[in-house]
């Protein structure tokens, strides 16, 4: 019972705490605040010092692995892969990469990934170093754009950079032929550039090729510069004999493309980047003139179009105007026959026109002018080794009279034959001629003809004939000797005396004889007489009465 008084005693006589603030900093709080600072500068400078993530979209992932495959530019390290996964449909490799702080800038949308890894380009081996370091993604920087962060990788390699100094050029071809990504340009056979891309035009009916040619090389770029594809061996053949021309070794196998600006054309207005030009076939193309203009029309030759192919020229007196763009062949379901039509193209634009320019239908009109004047489509051999034909259009005044056909599809342009067919034709109806004739009857005939002759020679009546007509020629012989022996003399006697008697007429009648002036005397006299009368004449016509009372008196 006295143990709680006890306590209660022992607690009343413990002094009270006295509680006195302290002034000074302890030590102790200087560990976690100086942990603090350097807590929150690691974290400021990490934050500050990180760079950019991004998405890059693959076909493969081959060669990359995550956490250890770089990025690189220009060889220099600016990023590492730190994952690699799928988009939602599986259909793309997403590669989700770090950059380094200050990379943010330069992703736009012009900005290429791709993975390099060692390849066989057209031009030799590349990436031989990766063999060993692994592939790396390879990125070019690109200028202008808005900034993105997700990407889609390239499939192969650029073949330019963009800090690499020149112009991109396009060019429009037919065919892509033996070009490819890497095929090189060359000017004056030197390398100066290269095929960077190349793709279908939208209405498929052109490739365009995308070119890059080096500075300063690209200042030899004009605007009326000339391209064409190097590729292979261009054969040539003219009256100096075979040539033979390429640019290098390596445009034989790989093809390539060489340009130049001809001579007889302006130059001196440089190219802009991005400029648009033709690419010929050949170096001799690039002579030829291009024509906007088209005409479309259809021929039908009786004969064989044997060695007529598509691309044959079509020529006007020897100069070509346009070219064979097909030939077919058809079944007309009306006149159960078939026939073979042959498509040209022609360029009008080849024919110089003197005076006023004519319009479309103007021209229409012009051809069948032409064709009334005796415009004609004939067959002609080109090559007699190859047996190529071309088409020749030529004035025929002698053609019968064809006009033009305007129902078709195409208007169609009247035909001659081939002169091979005339001939043969001329020989087909000789020959139907000669076989109508009666051979048999005319030989028999012939054989009547031939004995009737042989019994005439040989008949006694014609012997008979021959040796009176042997005698008679003997008689004639004797009279001609005859008369030279007898007949000379006396022939010479007279012409003697003829002789002597045109003298003494000469004599007689000369200019110089005495009748002579005597002939002319009486002739004047004469003259005279008449003069008179005819005065007299005139006075009796105004003087009758003088007949009866004389001269006098009629005064």
């Amino acid at each position: 019972m006295n143990e709680p008084n006890n306590n209660k005693t022992l607690l009343a006589n413990v002094p009270d705490a006295v509680v006195h603030t302290k002034k000074s900093f302890s030590i102790v709080w200087l560990v976690p605040i100086v942990a603090a600072l350097i807590g929150g500068w690691l974290a400021y400078t990490a934050i500050s010092e990180k760079g950019p993530t991004i998405t890059i979209a693959f076909k493969s992932a081959e060669g990359l692995e995550a956490q250890k495959t770089k990025i690189k530019y220009k060889n220099v390290e600016i990023g590492q892969v730190e994952s690699i996964g799928f988009n939602k449909d599986l259909s793309r490799v997403v590669v989700t990469a770090k950059l380094v702080k200050g990379a943010e800038k330069y992703l736009t949308t012009n900005t290429r990934f791709w993975i390099f890894r060692a390849h066989i380009g057209t031009t030799g081996v590349y990436g031989l170093g990766t063999l060993f370091s692994g592939a790396y993604i390879g990125v070019d920087p690109g200028k202008g754009g808005a900034p993105v962060l997700e990407f889609e990788g390239l499939d192969t390699p650029p073949v330019v950079t963009t800090d690499l100094p020149g112009r991109h050029f396009l060019l429009n071809a037919e065919t892509l032929s033996s070009l490819d990504i890497g095929s090189p340009v060359y000017f004056r056979q030197i390398k100066v550039g290269q095929v960077v891309a190349h793709n279908l035009a939208e209405d498929g009916k052109s490739v365009t090729i995308n070119i890059f040619i080096n500075s300063p090389y690209h200042k030899f770029v004009y605007k009326n510069t000339r391209f064409w594809n190097a590729g292979g061996l261009n054969v040539s053949v003219d009256a100096t004999g075979v040539k033979v021309d390429t640019e290098s070794f390596v445009t034989m196998m790989i093809g390539g493309i060489a340009f130049e600006t001809p001579v007889n054309l302006e130059t001196g207005i440089p190219a802009e980047d991005g400029d648009r030009f033709t690419l010929y076939r050949n170096h001799k193309s690039i002579y030829e003139k291009t024509y906007q203009k088209k005409a479309y029309w259809v021929l039908h030759f009786s004969g064989s179009v044997g060695g007529l192919a598509a691309g044959a020229p079509v020529k006007f007196r020897g100069i070509q105007v346009g070219k064979v763009v097909d030939i077919r062949m058809e079944f007309s379901m009306k006149n159960k026959a078939i026939r073979i039509p042959v498509l040209i193209e022609i360029e009008p634009e080849r024919i110089t026109v003197i005076g006023a320019q004519p319009k479309d239908e103007d021209r229409l009109k012009i051809t069948e002018h032409l064709v009334s004047k005796g415009l004609r489509a004939q067959l002609k051999m080109g090559n007699l080794l190859t047996g190529q034909m071309f088409i020749e259009l030529d004035m025929q005044p002698n053609a019968p009279p064809q006009s033009i056909v305007w129902s078709g599809e195409y208007p169609e342009l009247p035909t001659m034959p081939t002169p091979i067919e005339t001939i043969a034709t001329g020989l087909a109806r000789l020959i139907d001629r000669l076989d109508k004739l009666p051979i048999e009857q005319i030989g028999q005939d012939l054989q009547d003809a031939v004995q009737g002759t042989g019994r005439l020679v040989n008949s006694p009546e014609l012997q008979k004939a021959l040796h009176s007509l042997n005698e008679a020629l003997k008689q004639l012989n004797e009279l001609a000797a005859n008369l030279n022996t007898d007949t000379a003399p006396a022939v010479g006697t007279t012409l003697e005396q003829t002789r002597k008697t045109l003298a003494a007429v000469e004599k007689v009648l000369g200019s110089d004889s005495s009748l002579n002036q005597e002939a002319r005397r009486a002739l004047e006299e004469l003259a005279a007489a008449a003069g008179a009368i005819r005065t007299l004449a005139d006075y009796l016509e105004r003087h009758p009465e003088a007949l009866l009372r004389g001269k006098g008196n009629s005064q």
